[in-house]
């Protein structure tokens, strides 16, 4: 029972530390679209999909699919395992290579064993909770990095396992296992590449360990490259073939181009490089622990922010207690001379792995960015957990060591729950922003293309054309590549100045997917905050919030509220990635009025106001009353649009947007004399 404790205190701790919000997560990022090709082209979809620049992909994502369909929970779950899973071999690795083992200098010597043990599982579990990587709520897309994290860890536990083993049978089988494992998470994540010299000095280590301690250090060299000949020829086939045999379509894949910048510019290239690679060596050493907390945990509401500190202190707490037992004895210094000096060792090879892990990634041209690029830091996590454990290994006061240990360990489970916070209330602010559209647009004719505002972050245009196509254009497809007839384009200065100009096509091929962006056929969706209202623009009438961004603004005349097809049964989203309906609040009767005022039914429009009211629903945002005050006159509802003229006015910009409105309504014929004088009176003097 006792070896398995190491073992259970990593699956609590961590799963502590990723579990909580998991039930409310959905898809990320880049996962929309992969899931919108997977839906209606099924599992098939990912080989096409990778085959351009990383081919083995599909062999992770294809099964996946097969498997837990369009439900992100099970993904999610699948994540969580193989990052443990990951864990559990570091942990294997590192025991292989600074073993617990009788010592030969008595009592002082064998003191020092238990801190080896604990140390040990101590860098695993900072590897498991490590806080750079921010994207583990990421299920779909970042499924290959953490499978590739664990066949890496693995690959390198399985090389010291053959070094060390004696029986020629075994020794075959780890070697065969370790080329394999090599090339998959390789395979999937080129930019691991960097692990290899994780690699090579625990071979060094293993090496210099079994063989006399009187040779010179160039021949423990010399001993490592012979030993690791046999290891190193999954990543050396791996990359001839990568280099030489296989063609990347992809530019950010693409080493030959990546490399350009060097060959056009050397000596500010080659400083550039420098700099970055200082730069993102320290951000995973050490900012890694303090930096992402500071930009995540400190924007938390008050309840949040307490709940995160008792659960970071509970977790730290049990690990401290847990572990502080097998360091409690502190080995005297005639100990540490005496057996060989796992600190220097542990440290250094965390140090240079580290750094080792960032080379791949600074050589194409990219680097460590903790909320949009946490993903260039898992190479290093490992490396990082080691030289951070290696240094409390110096401290002489087990108070402050055990201090920092609950410190570091708080900071992280801190900085994923505050993480995993935000990431919960974006997916549900996604949620309820794409079933408000639904409630809204019955159909969007094809060749739409929406911009958006909405309170979580759009980084790419496939967050918005991704899950429009998922909700309005569910149906199996096997045309090649995939055609998406709802595109969708970011608000960038550049983006912005085509928009008002109304030119300009773009046809971009996003993983097999085929997207048409017409800047000339935009229809712009807005939701100035979490608690108001999904407002489609009708570019004829733009509805402006007082909190819209000011691109919104710039852009809303441009909105063709004729792509809005007003017949037929709205659709009903995937519950799996937008969750079930919501409750019908205000928003909902907002939506159904906003629809029939598209469709001048003002009784409708005039009856689901009455019917929101009478249930004791109201606007979060003033600008939502506007189809209501519209209804209100066209009806000669005297009494209510005198009553929310009183409203409205509270605001000047809703005010002059309310004023105008009547007046355009009133030049088109659509009231009554008398309305039209009580209207203007009441909004517009």
């Amino acid at each position: 029972m006792k070896r398995f404790l190491p073992y259970l205190l990593l699956l609590i701790a961590s799963a502590l530390t990723y579990l909580p919000f998991i039930g409310r997560f959905t898809y990320a990022n880049d996962d929309w679209y992969l899931m919108y090709g997977a839906h209606v082209q099924g599992a098939d979809y990912f080989a096409l999909a990778y085959e351009r620049d990383r081919p083995m992909r599909a062999y992770v994502l294809g099964p996946a699919y097969e498997l837990f369909g369009d439900d992100p929970l099970p993904y999610h779950v699948s994540a969580y395992v193989f990052r443990f899973l990951s864990a559990v071999s570091l942990l294997w690795l590192l025991n292989q290579v600074w073993p617990v083992r009788p010592s030969t200098a008595g009592l002082n010597a064998s003191r020092l064993n238990p801190p080896l043990r604990t140390a040990n599982l101590l860098t695993t579990l900072l590897f498991l909770i490590y806080p750079g990587f921010l994207s583990q709520p990421n299920p779909i897309d970042y499924q290959s990095q953490i499978v590739s994290l664990f066949a890496a860890m693995t690959s390198l536990a399985l090389t010291v396992a053959a070094l060390k083993t004696p029986k020629l049978a075994l020794k075959g089988t780890y070697l065969i296992l370790s080329f394999f494992l090599a090339w998959i998470y390789l395979g999937l994540i080129e930019y691991y590449l960097g692990l290899e010299v994780l690699r090579l000095l625990v071979i060094f280590i293993v090496v210099r360990r079994d063989t006399n301690s009187t040779l010179r250090f160039t021949h423990y060299v010399s001993r490592t490259i012979i030993s690791s000949i046999p290891f190193i020829l999954g990543p050396l086939t791996f990359l001839i073939w990568r280099l030489f045999f296989f063609t990347s379509e992809r530019n950010a894949t693409d080493v030959g181009l990546q490399f350009g910048a060097l060959f056009s510019s050397p000596l500010q290239t080659g400083f550039w490089w420098l700099a970055r690679f200082v730069q993102d060596t320290i951000n995973v050493i050490f900012l890694a622990w303090g930096v992402p907390l500071y930009h995540l945990a400190f924007n938390l509401r008050l309840s949040e922010t307490w709940i995160g500190f008792a659960l970071a202190f509970a977790v730290a707490a049990g690990v401290v207690i847990a572990l502080s037992g097998g360091w409690r004895r502190e080995a005297s210094e005639a100990a540490v001379e005496a057996h060989d000096d796992w600190r220097a060792e542990m440290f250094w090879v965390g140090l240079v792995s580290a750094a080792a892990g960032l080379i791949p990634v600074i050589l194409v041209n990219r680097h460590v960015e903790f909320f949009s690029l946490s993903r260039y830091t898992l190479a290093s996590a490992a490396g990082a957990a080691m030289a951070v454990v290696a240094t409390l290994g110096y401290l002489s006061s087990a108070r402050l060591r055990w201090g920092l240990v609950g410190l570091l360990t708080g900071l992280a489970v801190l900085t994923h729950y505050a993480n995993a916070v935000n990431i919960a209330k974006e997916a549900d602010a996604v949620k309820n922003f794409w079933w408000q559209v639904s409630w809204r647009v019955p159909q969007m004719k094809d060749g739409t293309t929406l911009a958006a505002q909405f309170p979580a972050s759009i980084q790419e245009d496939y967050f918005l054309w991704g899950a429009a196509n998922l909700i309005y254009h569910p149906e199996p497809q096997t045309a090649q590549p995939i055609e998406a007839p709802i595109g969708a384009v970011l608000l960038t200065p550049e983006n912005l100045t085509r928009i008002l100009t109304g030119r300009g096509v773009d046809e971009p091929d996003r993983r097999n997917t085929h997207v048409v962006m017409d800047y000339g056929n935009m229809l712009i969706i807005a939701q100035a905050d979490v608690g108001s209202c999904v407002r489609v623009l009708d570019g004829s009438q733009p509805e402006l919030s007082v909190s819209d961004d000011p691109r919104i603004m710039l852009v809303a005349a441009e909105s063709k509220i004729g792509n809005v097809v007003t017949e037929g049964q709205s659709p009903v989203p995937l519950v799996a990635a937008f969750g079930p309906e919501p409750e019908h609040g205000w928003c909902w009767y907002y939506q159904q009025a906003s629809l029939a005022r598209q469709m001048e039914d003002w009784e409708r429009v005039a009856t689901l106001g009455d019917e929101a009211l009478r249930l004791g629903f109201y606007p979060a945002d003033s600008v939502e009353w506007m189809p209501f005050m519209q209804a209100y006159a066209v009806l000669e509802r005297e009494k209510d649009l005198k009553k929310l003229s009183s409203i409205l006015r509270a605001d000047a910009f809703l005010g002059n947007q309310a004023c105008a409105i009547l007046t355009n309504m009133a030049e088109a014929g659509m009231l009554t004399p008398e309305m039209e004088s009580s209207a203007l009176e009441w909004y517009c003097k």
